[in-house]
């Protein structure tokens, strides 16, 4: 299976986007912006004011209401990128962990969506668990674990699929300072 990050990262072009719902909220108003491939960038601001919203929509969880949003690769011009399975990483603010599912498959899930053999997902899962520091969990149901340590399954689980863009919403909100300053 080859992964999705091995083509490099992606970056994400914002452009004149407003998201209205139907009781006339107004989430995004003639929103743009631009992210580059391989930069780190953050949505500031105070609660309510559309963060999760345009992470939604960049995301493909979410459509606007006008405007368009286009991921590509290398410069903006070249076009827009095909979505394709596990090309996004996105980690929502609550872990939203499948209670019957072990650690390892809650992990798992994204692959349900991206080919592959079934012994490189698990090393793949396995690495992801280790790399949040719950390696040693992989059998542990959700309720089992902290809120700290399932925000970190979830993160895991964004990261399995070595996405090309990864979103995190509020991801390190539920964490204590120590494993804070261990994903940083």
């Amino acid at each position: 299976m080859k992964s999705s990050g091995s083509l490099g990262p992606i970056g994400v072009n914002f452009q004149e986007v407003t998201r209205r719902f139907s009781d006339d909220a107004v989430a995004l108003d003639d929103v743009s912006f631009d992210v580059s491939p391989g930069e780190f960038s953050v949505l500031v601001g105070p609660s309510g004011c559309g963060k999760t919203t345009a992470l939604r929509i960049i995301g493909g969880l979410d459509s606007p209401t006008s405007g368009v949003v286009s991921l590509y690769s290398g410069d903006p011009s070249t076009g827009e990128l095909e979505r394709t399975p596990g090309m996004v990483g996105y980690c929502f603010q609550e872990p939203r962990l499948l209670p019957w599912r072990s650690v390892l498959e809650n992990v798992c899930l994204p692959f349900e969506l991206v080919p592959g053999g079934q012994e490189e997902r698990l090393t793949l899962a396995r690495d992801a668990l280790d790399k949040v520091g719950l390696g040693d969990a992989l059998d542990k149901r959700p309720h089992e674990l902290s809120g700290g340590m399932r925000m970190r399954v979830a993160i895991a689980r964004a990261l399995v699929t070595q996405p090309r863009l990864l979103l995190l919403d509020e991801p390190f909100g539920a964490l204590d300072e120590i494993s804070r300053a261990h994903l940083d």
